[in-house]
């Protein structure tokens, strides 16, 4: 498959971190959080993979050097400042060598076991896939969606304040699967979305076309993952993680 990494945002809800080190390299269990990621990524064969850069581009594009070579890119956006990631999206979508086979979109302030990791990088497959894991509720907001008893998707939402309509949706991970039948749709409307504003996340299109980009979900809740966007988060999640890794060697 091709896969795109989105690393272009400052982290501004991880400043006090985030000043001197950019959100993907921050430290989980001895390395960045970024090459858990990778390792596994680039374990699975890919046929292409991108990482889009913007903020301390220059930190990420040394590291991704030094530990991989020429076996992944990078992408620059240079209008991370104003970007939610919608436009990073498109940005890494545009860079891939064969779009129209499909790609996996990630974004990269996940801590997962490796074991999920390689289900999302399991290979092409015939629909478009959003990961899930956990549900969405008081304490848990942000992206969520509802699917049927067959896993197919029937509504997509954004809620970062916690509104009780969406409860018990199951909540988004932060990882889109974009099928072969779904690409020129996804990159046609995607353009249109950032032709009015790129303040927007890329599940935005999604949100508001899932009519046009029938989609499945991948549930993830088998394994131990959790998304940071703040600095309470990232220390939740790399201490779970980090226990995790302790008690059994590694995490697999």
């Amino acid at each position: 498959m091709n896969i795109v990494f989105l690393a272009a945002g400052r982290g501004s809800r991880l400043s006090e971190l985030t000043i001197d080190t950019h959100k993907s390299l921050l430290p989980v269990a001895g390395k960045p959080a970024l090459q858990h990621i990778l390792d596994v990524a680039v374990a699975s064969n890919p046929r292409d993979i991108v990482v889009v850069t913007g903020y301390k581009s220059a930190d990420i594009e040394t590291f991704i050097r030094a530990t991989y070579g020429d076996a992944i890119r990078t992408v620059l956006n240079d209008r991370y400042a104003s970007d939610t990631n919608v436009l990073s999206t498109d940005v890494g979508v545009d860079a891939l060598h064969h779009p129209e086979d499909g790609y996996q979109i990630v974004e990269t302030d996940i801590v997962m076991q490796a074991a999920g990791w390689q289900r999302i990088f399991r290979g092409e497959r015939s629909a478009s896939e959003w990961s899930t894991r956990g549900t969405y509720g008081p304490d848990l907001t942000g992206g969520a969606l509802k699917s049927d008893a067959d896993g197919q998707v029937q509504g997509i939402v954004y809620s970062p304040s916690y509104d009780p309509q969406y409860h018990g949706w199951s909540k988004l991970l932060g990882t889109l699967y974009v099928g072969k039948n779904e690409v020129e749709a996804d990159r046609r409307i995607r353009k249109q979305a950032i032709s009015r504003t790129i303040a927007q996340y890329y599940m935005t299109p999604w949100v508001e076309n899932l009519a046009a980009l029938p989609c499945r979900e991948l549930d993830l809740s088998a394994f131990f993952a959790a998304s940071y966007n703040d600095v309470g988060a990232y220390r939740n999640a790399t201490h779970t993680f980090e226990k995790m890794a302790a008690a059994h060697g590694s995490v697999r």
